[in-house]
């Protein structure tokens, strides 16, 4: 879903869950416990979108109190296991609340901010049918975008396939480098590379789009119709990158 073709009310939501993004690929000592804010003040806007645009929900007073706005939103998303509305509630009361009424000096790991940032954008995306990573993916793109897709030099990233090792971890390096469109571009980055590793069409598939063994690192842009690194591709990378 591009930014444009969604409601009015999408573009403020999706622009905060872009700002969580640039937070969190920032150098900013405290990024996750300001991306959490920002994450959590988009789900709590997105309900009230969702309340009022989609079921025509007329808001009172009542539901300026996140319990109430909250117990509104589960029953209109009924097939929602409990566990995520738990989850969410879990990150509010115990991390947000407390990071932004009481503990400026406190943050929280990447892998839990990750976690987070994953349940809140499942319940959007049940919530207005649409693929919100995506759609937050390619306005990321938009804000970020300094180069075509796939001319980037391969020394911009400051790591190369030879300073790895696994076979995931270099084909997650290749696609941070080229972001494919088929098994031909990641082999002829390795060649490039001097590596020698090359694939078959079908490790191609089986790694990337079925996510084999990658713990989805990976997503295809249906706009650009390239491979690319989802948010735990990137913080994998992040972390191949600290830990030559």
């Amino acid at each position: 879903m591009a930014v444009e073709k969604a409601g009015p009310w999408m573009r403020g939501i999706i622009d905060t869950l872009v700002g969580a993004e640039l937070l969190r690929a920032s150098a900013i000592p405290h990024r996750n416990r300001l991306a959490v804010i920002l994450i959590d003040s988009a789900f709590e806007t997105a309900c009230r979108a969702f309340l009022q645009h989609k079921h025509k929900v007329k808001l009172s007073d009542a539901h300026k109190h996140r319990n109430n706005l909250m117990a509104t939103v589960k029953s209109k998303l009924s097939t929602i296991d409990p566990d995520v509305w738990t989850n969410i509630n879990f990150y509010y009361e115990q991390i947000r609340c407390d990071f932004y009424h009481e503990s400026a000096g406190k943050t929280i790991t990447d892998t839990s901010l990750l976690d987070y940032r994953d349940t809140v954008e499942f319940v959007l995306q049940q919530a207005f049918g649409d693929d919100i990573r995506r759609t937050v993916e390619s306005a990321l793109q938009e804000v970020t975008a300094t180069q075509p897709i796939g001319d980037a030099h391969d020394d911009d990233l400051g790591i190369h396939a030879s300073e790895v090792a696994g076979r995931v971890d270099k084909i997650l390096v290749a696609v941070a480098h080229v972001q494919p469109k088929r098994v031909e571009g990641v082999n002829e980055f390795f060649k490039r590379e001097g590596d020698g590793l090359r694939l078959k069409a079908r490790d191609f598939t089986n790694i990337l789009a079925r996510n084999d063994g990658s713990k989805k690192f990976f997503y295809f842009d249906h706009q650009e119709k390239r491979w690319a690194l989802s948010g735990l591709g990137k913080f994998r990378l992040k972390q191949l990158k600290e830990g030559r």
